[in-house]
């Protein structure tokens, strides 16, 4: 099990495992982690519990319809499943233990800080990894 907590230890979870690891060089990602990137584990639903702190957890609406969840204790950036996506994605800063992977790939390297060089070799995306980008509900598709 991968145990998981914010910054005050108000919000804790727990983890069977961890489908992958990315990186987001998004703008709202590295405004919200102070960051050069964040960097997300994704985890199946089933295979995710919270421990406790479920109370302290605030939503700020960072983009129109996307939520990102956070302590309204401490401030850490807390785990989160945005409505098109199937798993939970978690800040991987927030893990206590090993997730066992490491990460895939970067995307929104497109707003990525021009001062950061990714250099390490993984697949990049300007965007969103083609077939994950956000569904539109149903009925708003346009004509």
């Amino acid at each position: 099990m991968i145990k998981g907590s914010c910054a005050c230890g108000g919000v804790r979870f727990e983890i069977d495992s961890v489908r992958a690891l990315t990186h987001c060089h998004c703008t709202n990602c590295r405004k919200l982690t102070a960051a050069s990137f964040a960097t997300y584990a994704h985890v199946e639903k089933t295979k995710f519990r919270w421990a406790a702190g479920e109370e302290l957890i605030h939503r700020f609406e960072s983009s129109p319809g996307s939520f990102r969840p956070f302590c309204r204790t401490c401030g850490s950036m807390v785990p989160g499943q945005a409505p098109y996506l199937e798993t939970v994605s978690v800040p991987a800063g927030l893990l206590d233990d090993d997730p066992g992977v490491r990460p895939l790939l970067h995307v929104f390297t497109s707003s990525k800080a021009p001062w950061w060089e990714i250099n390490d070799g993984l697949p990049q995306h300007p965007k969103w990894v083609p077939g994950f980008e956000p569904k539109q509900p149903v009925g708003t598709e346009s004509r």
